[in-house]
């Protein structure tokens, strides 16, 4: 009787074991799905190379604004568009996985889980909230990612905690079908994803500087970024785990060069 005991329960091991590997590699080839799509863009549009690019790289300072004659985008929109319909900007980070096509639906739901081509994936997209203006020209501009096991897609802003991470990262870069910008970061917090959601609109100018100070306050770094009444700022959105449905939250001021 034990000897069937002792053979049940190896066989039970067994299976857990057989199924733990088999959801890992699963797992692990669902990651490297998206990973693979996202690399593989670079190699569908004409992406040009960083020292051709009209902005600063992070050793040095962005540059002036260039005549708009001579202003060519950071990446081939037109091939982007006819490949991914959609897209509306090119987001990065120097030196991070965050180096993705920013996408826009009529939602906030098709591209939370669906690639830039549509594909279903749980990955999904760095996408626009849908009711900004597709050219960034909003006052307050809402882009969400998530936050992949692998650090992929939104992952890195996490880093942003460290305030060390930040001192060496404290910009990113914004590019659209018409213009470049860079995002002077200034504030990252913890929020809940409706109670504290990052409002699109203001009453008025007081209102809007009350917002950036209450959001500098409770930062999880400092920045001596000065944000103005007459600037725009952007909101980047991903899932964090400090409490049910809380919402990691990294804030720049958008400036055109």
């Amino acid at each position: 009787m034990k000897k069937i005991v002792l053979k049940v329960i190896l066989g039970v091991c067994i299976a857990a074991v057989v199924t733990f590997a088999v959801l890992l590699v699963r797992e692990l080839y669902i990651d490297w799905q998206s990973r693979s799509f996202y690399d593989n863009i670079a190699a569908d549009v004409d992406v040009r190379p960083r020292e051709q690019a009209n902005v600063g790289t992070e050793d040095t300072q962005p540059q002036q604004p260039i005549d708009e004659e001579q202003w060519v985008p950071y990446v081939d929109f037109d091939a982007l568009s006819s490949l991914y319909p959609g897209i509306v900007g090119w987001i990065r980070l120097e030196d991070t996985q965050i180096d993705y096509p920013v996408m826009q639906s009529i939602d906030n739901q098709y591209f939370l889980a669906r690639l830039p081509d549509g594909t279903a994936h749980r990955s999904g997209s760095i996408f626009l909230d849908y009711r900004n203006k597709s050219d960034f020209s909003d006052k307050s501009i809402l882009v969400f990612g998530h936050e992949t096991r692998a650090g992929d897609m939104f992952g890195t802003l996490k880093s942003y905690r460290n305030q060390e991470f930040f001192d060496n990262n404290p910009i990113m870069y914004l590019h659209t079908p018409e213009k470049d910008y860079i995002m002077e970061l200034f504030a990252g917090h913890v929020a809940h994803s409706v109670r504290d959601h990052p409002p699109l609109e203001f009453e008025d100018d007081e209102d809007f500087l009350d917002y950036i100070r209450h959001i500098k306050s409770i930062s999880v770094f400092r920045s001596d970024v000065d944000v103005s009444a007459d600037d725009r700022i952007v909101s980047l959105v991903t899932c964090t785990y400090d409490f049910s449905n809380a919402r990691l939250i990294v804030v720049g001021k958008l400036v055109e060069y």
